[in-house]
């Protein structure tokens, strides 16, 4: 299938198979980097130049289960009054998430 491409074009395609192995999985990079047998700076600098020919898709983002928050007590309910957790995540380019919970 890439006899008659250029060593560019051999090269583009086997880093978008190569990236497409790495989405349709749940490796971390610096696995799938150690199992593909390629550095994690290639990975990056390929996945860029990819991404910005239009060639690769953005990576989905991965949810990250981090628990519940435990319900306070009724006896603690008024020290929870007085304690509250906030998170602030900036997302993005004026994109902010901010969370209270009183």
């Amino acid at each position: 299938m890439q006899e008659g491409l250029s060593a560019k074009a051999r090269k583009n395609a086997q880093w978008q198979q190569r990236l497409a192995r790495f989405d349709g999985g749940d490796m971390p990079v610096k696995e799938f980097c150690q199992a593909e047998a390629v550095s994690q700076a290639s990975f990056h600098r390929w996945r860029k130049q990819l991404r910005e020919a239009g060639a690769v898709p953005p990576q989905a983002a991965r949810f990250i289960d981090v628990g519940t928050l435990p319900s306070p007590a009724p006896a603690a309910a008024a020290k929870a009054a007085e304690s509250r957790l906030e998170v602030r995540l900036e997302l993005g380019p004026g994109l902010v998430l901010h969370i209270v919970r009183r």
